[in-house]
């Protein structure tokens, strides 16, 4: 059985089990209300990765049904932003699918994945210049933003 540390807390994982790391870095994040239809409308949170929108459904609205979505920035189609009387609409067009958002800082997600249908291989700047690289005792190169290291789980 495999065992890590993390200030003072122990973590044991089984023999044979995995242990998967998210290597996603988050761009946007806000409260929004995502419409499933017309008439029906969920309250969560939407978060903007390097990779995919998410949104996350509150748990008093997954009660009802409705579940979280998931849109890979890479099948993103077209954005629109409708003005409304206190938030903007951000309409989201992918392969799989047209998606509506209510969200205050709606402008500024619209910017974000507008920047990315135009060129989607340009770095998104989640704090891209403090990405500095260090040397694990493991030999393994690390971003200086980890405090353990991802490979061996040694402290940096």
């Amino acid at each position: 059985m495999a065992r890590f540390w993390h200030e003072g807390m122990k973590w044991s994982v089984r023999e044979g089990a995995e242990l998967h790391v998210n290597t996603e870095v988050t761009v946007f994040m806000q409260k929004a209300i995502y419409y499933v239809s017309r008439l029906m409308a969920a309250r969560g949170v939407v978060e903007m990765t390097d990779r995919s929108l998410n949104f996350e459904v509150s748990s008093l609205d997954s009660a009802f049904g409705i579940r979280d979505v998931s849109i890979d920035l890479s099948t993103l189609l077209e954005v629109r932003i409708e003005c409304g009387d206190l938030n903007p609409r951000i309409i989201v067009t992918a392969a799989c699918g047209k998606y509506e958002f209510v969200l205050s800082r709606g402008q500024e997600l619209y910017d974000r994945l507008r920047e990315h249908i135009h060129n989607p291989s340009f770095a998104l700047d989640a704090g891209a210049g403090a990405a500095v690289t260090l040397k694990c005792g493991c030999g393994s190169e690390i971003n200086s933003l980890y405090r353990f290291c991802p490979w061996c789980g040694s402290r940096m």
